[in-house]
């Protein structure tokens, strides 16, 4: 399954889609029109009940923080799936945007206390053309298990990427073998 916000990617996403079918993927993306919509559930419980049933989650972090649909919640869709496929350990690869690392470093000074972990109540961020709500930086810090020391962190790889070459390429070193996708699916 792909994660990933889609406004303004859509021509990405489907060109990633394109290449993991070509490789021999069934990929779920909501995009794409593949993931499996059971009509009596809402948009977002459609896109968890994938995340539940997918057998791994490519999760692609762009500086737009996406769609949220439940104001109670005040996370998007993407960001409910990323964390979904986190909690449920889900084999996961994460590409972050440059912009997003870049802000999180700028940012982290304002955004949390002086221990670096709490976060600052205080702290308030305007959409700029550069990044669009602060709150994808909170993705990349689960992506990253950025709340676990580093000797004991696991599965926190997060690629990142410039431009579109630099994800086309991540998307080709990862999956091109399917072999070896389906090895680290099946342990």
């Amino acid at each position: 399954m792909i994660s990933s916000t889609i406004r303004g990617n859509e021509a990405l996403i489907y060109q990633i889609c394109s290449i993991l079918q070509g490789f021999g993927y069934q990929v779920w993306s909501s995009l794409y029109k593949t993931i499996p919509i059971y009509p009596r559930l809402s948009n977002t419980e459609n896109c968890l009940k994938a995340v539940e049933t997918c057998d791994c989650l490519l999760g692609i972090i762009f500086p737009r923080y996406g769609n949220i649909p439940d104001v109670k919640d005040g996370r998007s869709i993407t960001h409910r799936e990323m964390s979904k496929g986190i909690e449920l350990q889900k084999p996961c690869w994460f590409a972050a945007h440059r912009d997003v690392y870049v802000a999180r470093e700028l940012l982290r000074q304002y955004m949390y206390l002086n221990d670096g972990k709490t976060v600052n109540k205080d702290f308030k961020f305007e959409r700029t053309s550069v990044l669009e709500d602060a709150r994808v930086i909170d993705i990349y810090n689960e992506a990253i298990k950025g709340d676990i020391g580093p000797i004991t962190r696991e599965e926190h790889w997060v690629d990142e990427f410039f431009n579109e070459s630099e994800l086309l390429k991540i998307v080709d070193t990862q999956f091109k073998d399917i072999d070896r996708i389906k090895g680290i699916i099946n342990k």
